[in-house]
């Protein structure tokens, strides 16, 4: 339901392995299986693999891409907040507001490869970034957008989205939802299915960074947008005044005409319906926050949204997507298995009295998180797979500009 499913073999750390990843990697089928005829197949790993990923990794090293030649440096910094109202999922802590924050930065600002992965080993490519570099100084308040990801993925995973938007003068903050993201220590069941929960940490976010003594002050509070890709963009939609029927959701669930797609926990879900069960059962927090799915989410500081693979919305179904009252944009691509568009993003933008919608031709779900690095591609080679025809980049790059083109016109 839209993550980069490569993080489930790399966190966002900076100590993992290589010899772990290429276990990993074995045992998925990306990588050939040792040949049988040998005695000792971890010599024949040593003695033929190793040194092959050795050259490459020299290669790799050696022949970065230049930085991108633009007129404004992007700067990133990330923003460890919580939300001081409620308990996280294991009720001992405050819950967890993650965030990362892209904006407009000095022109000196050195720009970086933002690579996920060990030294050497790109899994996850993020774009390039001026880390922690002064923000520039600009005659007036920039406008805000806010970026939910989808389900497992992490706050750097729109990261083309966000550059773009920097370009045309906007600052851009994400947020790494608590229990539904492969990338932290915090999975939970709980994070996956209590999908409504999310629209909650959006709001929080966005007090945060009106707050943030370094970017409160440069933001204009009355041009905030949002944007989120799969779940992210049902979460956006909830924002925007969406309304969710979770009573017939589960029933259209356990109907003969209901679509896995739609009812399934997705690829990257390590938590099936049975635990959900076993919550509803035993959990009194749980029952609770299902009895306020069809709560009114909607953050009336957002002015409009632009949804990516929108996924769930069978949960919100026509009738809830009415009450959208804000401009609404919705890009899809109609290659889209994992969020299909007859159930999803169609009935959305038909149901929305202020939205439009774009199909684009041969894409699929996951095109939109972005190229992999060459490590990424060896273990999860289905998730980063690209088309000859329509490569990732190009998709990406088009999105970006009509995504950045509506809040132009919306946020006037």
């Amino acid at each position: 339901m839209g993550v980069s499913a490569l993080t489930v073999a790399l966190p966002h750390t900076e100590d993992f392995e290589l010899k772990n990843q290429l276990r990993i990697a074995q045992g998925s089928g990306q990588l050939s299986r040792t040949d049988r005829s040998t005695r000792r197949p971890s010599q024949r790993i040593e003695k033929i693999v190793w040194p092959v990923i050795s050259a490459v990794v020299v290669l790799a090293t050696a022949c970065h891409e230049p930085p991108p030649q633009r007129e404004t440096r992007v700067g990133y910094t990330e923003r460890e907040w919580t939300d001081p109202t409620r308990t996280a999922w294991n009720d001992e802590t405050e819950w967890p507001i993650p965030a990362a924050i892209w904006y407009p930065a000095v022109d000196d600002a050195i720009e970086e490869p933002f690579v996920i992965g060990p030294p050497g080993l790109p899994f996850l490519l993020r774009g390039w970034i001026a880390r922690d570099a002064p923000p520039a100084s600009t005659p007036t308040r920039l406008p805000l957008i806010l970026l939910s990801h989808g389900t497992g993925g992490s706050r750097s995973d729109l990261y083309w989205l966000a550059e773009k938007l920097v370009q045309d003068g906007y600052v851009v903050v994400a947020v790494t939802h608590h229990g539904n993201s492969i990338q932290s220590d915090d999975l939970t069941a709980q994070g996956f299915f209590l999908f409504w929960e999310r629209a909650r940490e959006m709001t929080a976010l966005l007090d945060h960074i009106l707050q943030d003594n370094e970017f409160g002050p440069r933001i204009d509070r009355t041009r905030i947008g949002a944007a989120g890709f799969s779940l992210g963009g049902n979460t956006m939609a909830l924002l925007a005044g969406g309304r969710l029927d979770i009573e017939a959701y589960y029933e259209h669930c356990q109907g003969a005409e209901a679509d896995a797609a739609d009812c399934e926990p997705p690829p990257e879900s390590p938590f099936r319906v049975d635990d959900l069960e076993r919550l509803i059962e035993n959990n009194p927090r749980v029952r609770a926050s299902i009895k306020s799915a069809n709560d009114d989410w909607r953050e009336e500081r957002i002015r409009a949204v632009y949804v990516i693979a929108p996924a769930a919305l069978v949960a919100m179904g026509q009738s809830g997507a009415a009450q959208i009252k804000v401009p609404l944009r919705v890009a899809v691509g109609d290659a889209d298995t994992m969020a299909p568009l007859a159930t999803n993003a169609r009935p959305l933008a038909e149901s929305a009295p202020q939205a439009d919608l774009w199909v684009l031709s041969g894409v699929d779900h996951y095109t939109f998180l972005g190229p992999c690095g060459w490590a990424g591609k060896m273990v999860m080679g289905e998730v980063c797979a690209e088309s000859q025809e329509l490569p990732r980049s190009q998709v990406l790059e088009r999105v970006a500009a009509d995504a950045s083109a509506f809040f132009d016109r919306t946020l006037r």
